[in-house]
């Protein structure tokens, strides 16, 4: 996919997540973007391209939140976090341009 592709079909949006990893436990990042098949992570990059790993996405409301959990493979790390890749498309994926962001500073998972 060309990058013209890749910026048109994500959407900013800020959100805690966990990662779920065999060899590492669980580690807290944020989501930085995200689209239907992928998203870009800020989290400690200590994992390897091509690892599987369970990624639960939190998305909080003034009173609530909802859990997003999918399946996805690292497929890019630089210095400040990780690409990954879903296994499946991302059924989803509306909700991140339907509901407002709420700042994360505010209240923690």
């Amino acid at each position: 996919m060309g990058r013209e592709n890749r910026v048109k079909s994500r959407v900013n949006y800020a959100a805690h997540a966990l990662v779920k990893s065999t060899s590492r436990g669980i580690k807290r990042g944020r989501v930085r973007d995200i689209s239907r098949e992928s998203m870009y992570l800020y989290i400690e990059p200590l994992f390897e391209i091509g690892e599987k790993v369970n990624v639960e996405i939190i998305l909080l409301g003034e009173n609530s939140e909802l859990s997003i959990r999918v399946p996805a493979r690292v497929i890019r790390i630089d210095r400040e976090g990780v690409a990954t890749s879903f296994l499946s498309p991302l059924e989803w994926w509306p909700l991140f341009s339907i509901f407002p962001l709420y700042e994360l500073e505010e209240r923690k998972t």
